[in-house]
């Protein structure tokens, strides 16, 4: 049976860039106009455990699909209010367990994109929690983009239980913490439901 880890890795604080300071592309922790000074957290956790034998879009593993089942469980009560996953089967099997808690729907973002922190990302995450189901690239690349530092490198393929907490306070400061929860404890019975479902599904 896997037992929980949580480990914390990393933290580190430091106050936003002005203006003048901020290098060109990138957002600046601004108060969004009209809107009262308030913390604003996000989560980034990688997809969940997915099927190498699959080239063309990949599902979940069993064990993807208990991982992702751990994640709605852990974040069930950190009061999110937004989600946000990219387009690829694996990530919505990620995001599903954790957005059924809060009967809401997830966004969508591309990995496409330049930049993954835009100013509409910005604004329409001030002051929120925020949780954001990315790739073993997108995830550090969009850490590194809030906090204006190549500070995470890429994540081990085989690696699924990062998850990069990133708060901005109301004034800008900036404070980000990766905790490690490769090994995990679910329930037996949320365990035996997703056995039956997949038992179900391939008969």
């Amino acid at each position: 049976m896997k037992k929980l880890a949580v480990v914390l890795l990393l933290s580190l604080s430091f106050s936003c860039q002005t203006d003048k300071e901020a290098p060109e592309g990138y957002v600046n922790f601004e108060v969004p106009e009209g809107i009262q000074p308030k913390i604003t957290n996000y989560y980034f956790i990688r997809h969940a455990e997915k099927d190498l034998t699959t080239k063309d879009d990949p599902q979940l593993t069993l064990e993807g699909l208990e991982r992702a089942s751990y994640w709605g469980e852990y974040f069930k009560d950190k009061a999110l209010d937004q989600f946000y996953t990219t387009k690829y089967m694996r990530n919505f099997q990620t995001v599903i367990p954790i957005v059924h808690h809060y009967k809401k729907s997830p966004e969508t973002f591309s990995v496409e994109e330049d930049s993954l922190f835009t100013k509409d990302f910005w604004k329409n995450t001030y002051g929120q929690n925020t949780v954001i189901v990315g790739h073993n690239n997108t995830t550090p690349d969009f850490c590194n983009e809030i906090l204006r530092n190549e500070k995470y490198p890429k994540i081990d393929e085989k690696t699924y239980g990062n998850l990069y907490h990133i708060e901005i306070d109301e004034t800008g400061k900036i404070k980000d913490t990766l905790l490690s929860f490769e090994e995990f404890e679910l329930p037996e019975n949320i365990k035996k439901s997703i056995r039956e479902n997949v038992e179900d599904a391939t008969e």
